[in-house]
């Protein structure tokens, strides 16, 4: 039995409250990109596996499923308009990056470009 091709990455988050990077499985459906799955990342295999090679570009959606940041359970997260880096986001308040420190007001986007790796 063959299996449906699909397209996936996985693109590198941080945790805004520990700033430990996570994984997110992004799987392309059509025009857009599904936020499915995430997982705890060292900085080993951050390193080792090479995630920012890929490019996501598009809209995002959430999957029903998707768990949010494995480290503190924020569901929602942000790109730093400094750094570009993904976060988690609590989802209200000044946001401030785990990566750069740079910190401002969220505001919402329809469009994005992310760094990804092979999935």
């Amino acid at each position: 039995m063959k299996h449906p091709k699909y397209d996936a990455m996985v693109v590198v988050a941080y945790c805004s409250r520990n700033k430990q990077p996570y994984g997110i499985t992004a799987i392309k459906q059509g025009k857009d990109w599904v936020f499915d799955w995430s997982f705890k990342l060292s900085e080993k295999a951050l390193k080792h596996e090479g995630f920012s090679a890929n490019k996501v570009s598009g809209n995002i959606f959430h999957a029903e499923k998707f768990p949010g940041c494995p480290h503190c359970g924020n569901q929602s997260w942000v790109q730093c308009g400094q750094c570009g880096k993904i976060s988690c986001y609590p989802g209200e308040g000044i946001f401030t990056c785990p990566v750069c420190g740079n910190s401002g007001e969220v505001t919402v986007g329809e469009n994005f470009d992310l760094s990804g790796g092979g999935y």
